[in-house]
């Protein structure tokens, strides 16, 4: 279903989302929910320490945030609240990647 949903209605999902799951959200639901925005997730330096870019985003540089450990933990409500700050920031560019990303 998520796949016939037009950008708007895919970046709102994913908005909606994390803003319900703030102090429940795991590591990988986070991972797959930013790439659906066309961000890339990399490992940072230090376990669990996650790098997040977006080419599609002019002058955005990354931000990061860190899963814990073991197993898919999850993600402290401090990290889920920064990154919804920069999906809301950067909705406009993010919407537009989209978009031209659906055209191909």
């Amino acid at each position: 279903m998520w796949c016939h949903m037009n950008s708007k209605d895919r970046y709102s999902d994913i908005i909606t989302k994390l803003q319900a799951s703030k102090a429940a959200m795991r590591c990988n639901d986070m991972i797959v929910m930013l790439e659906r925005l066309g961000f890339t997730i990399r490992d940072g330096k230090k376990e669990g320490h996650k790098i997040v870019l977006h080419s599609g985003i002019l002058n955005f540089h990354a931000t990061s945030f860190t899963c814990g450990h073991g197993r898919n933990p999850e993600i402290k409500s401090a990290y889920i609240t920064n990154l919804l700050k920069v999906l809301r920031r950067y909705e406009a560019e993010i919407l537009g990647f989209l978009e031209k990303r659906d055209e191909h």
